[in-house]
This record gives C-alpha cells, structure tokens and sequence, in this order.
C-alpha cells in the first residue's frame, strides 16, 4: 500500500507501473486494469510542468534533483530530453567510476543532475546550491539526508530547496506538518531525528503518517493529523526544553564536546 500511494504521488508513469504490478499479482480484484488504463493516457503530471517551469529559472544555475521511483525518473529523462536539456544520472545501478564520471561531469560543464535516493552521497557536491526534490521521502531524515548533500562545510552559496508535491497527496499532506508544525527546512542537521525520537516510539513516522492517511472518512483523517500534529509540536517543545536545559548546565562546554 505505502509503494502504490507513493507512486501515485510521483507521476503517471510510476503510478502505472505500479498499479500494473499490483493487478497483475490481484488478477481476483477488479478495477485496477482499467485504472493501469487510465494512468497510462496521461502523458504527464503537473509536478513534471512545474519541474520544467522550475528548470527554465536561472538555467545556467547547477540544480540536483531527486527522484525516487525509477519509472518516473526514466520518464523524466525522456521529458527533458525531448525539452532540449541534458541531464546527468547517478543511481544505484552505476559502478562507483560511473558516479564518479557523473558527479566531475556535473561539477565542470552540467547544469541537471537527476538521483536517485543514493545520489551524491560521500562526494563533494557543494559547488551545486539548489536542490529539487521530485519525490518527498516518507522519512523526513532522508530529506535531511539529501539536503546535506549540498549543505554542507565548503558550501559558500545560500541553499535553495524546492519540494514538488501533487495537491491533495500523502506527500501533500505531511511536508505541511513537517514544514508548517516543526519548521523542518529551518532545521540544523541532526534535529529532525532528534524531534522525531521524542514521539511515539512504537511506530516510526512513516508509519504514523500512513494510518493516519488511511482512516476510513475525511472526517476521521483529518483528526488523525491533527492528533499528528499535536505530537510533532509536543515533541518540538520537548527537543527545545532540554537544549535549553543543556544549554543552562553546561554552556559552551557542550558546544565544544
């Protein structure tokens, strides 16, 4: 369930593919071929237009972009393509000299980089400032995780960070408590997870996030997430609580520990 909603929140073309698997393994279940139908006649998405919209923006500034499903990013790749635009890849499936190539590639003449979740990491990517992410990770330390790709010391530009989401979407609705209930992008490296480890610890997040989506009315939703709400806050103030109590205690010997 979490891999078809999260398809559906990519693009039409990880939607159909996964849909397609999902009937496939379902045959009993009717519906889903007529949907593997209906994913496929629409040639794209309007995170695809708004990515497009976005790369036309100071087009000569070095943008990473992270995309998550492999069918989408291979019809990204044709997309931009056809767009008259050369885009680099690095993803799990290049040997290390490949990525290697990739990233020196990007650094002295590229422009787009497109990764996978793996993309960049352990390399030197702080000649790049603008981050995109095409897919929003369940897992808010994996958007913590890329965002120090570039992020990082040696970056001597501001970071910008662009997060696509399609409205009314899983992704839609927990980047909006991320970023509006903990101020997530406002965040130093490491407090994301900190915040996160003072909530519920039986479940992770994506996981209180999915059965949250997944009540049986709007009703019963919407109360989920504010109850989800109630707990980020809470475990924000609890975060803020001992750092100031570490900061009373030990001051700036805990900085330099």
């Amino acid at each position: 369930m979490q891999h078809l909603l999260s398809a559906a929140g990519s693009s039409p073309a990880a939607a159909a593919a996964a849909v397609s698997r999902f009937a496939e393994r379902h045959p009993d279940i009717p519906g889903w071929a007529a949907l593997v139908t209906r994913y496929r006649a629409v040639p794209s998405g309007a995170k695809q237009a708004a990515l497009l919209k976005l790369l036309a923006e100071n087009p000569a500034e070095k943008k990473m972009v992270f995309v998550h499903h492999r069918d989408s990013m291979t019809h990204l790749v044709g997309l931009l393509r056809r767009q008259g635009l050369a885009p680099l890849l690095f993803d799990g499936s290049m040997s290390g000299p490949e990525k290697d190539a990739a990233v020196a590639a990007f650094r002295e003449t590229g422009t787009l980089l497109l990764c996978s979740e793996s993309g960049g990491e352990g390399r030197n990517l702080q000649f790049c400032n603008t981050l995109v992410n095409f897919d929003i990770p369940w897992n808010p330390m994996a958007i913590e995780q890329r965002i120090g790709r570039i992020d990082r010391i040696g970056q001597t530009r501001e970071v910008f960070v662009f997060n696509l989401v399609t409205a009314g979407t899983i992704e839609d609705a927990m980047l909006r408590i991320l970023d509006e209930k903990i101020n997530m992008f406002e965040l130093v490296v490491g407090e994301v997870g900190a915040i996160l480890g003072e909530i519920d610890e039986q479940q992770d997040f994506p996981s209180l996030v999915l059965d949250a989506w997944l009540q049986s009315t709007e009703e019963a939703r919407a109360a989920a997430f504010d109850a989800l709400e109630g707990q980020l806050l809470a475990a924000r103030r609890q975060y803020e609580d001992a750092q100031q109590l570490d900061e009373a205690l030990f001051g700036n010997d805990l900085d330099a520990a």
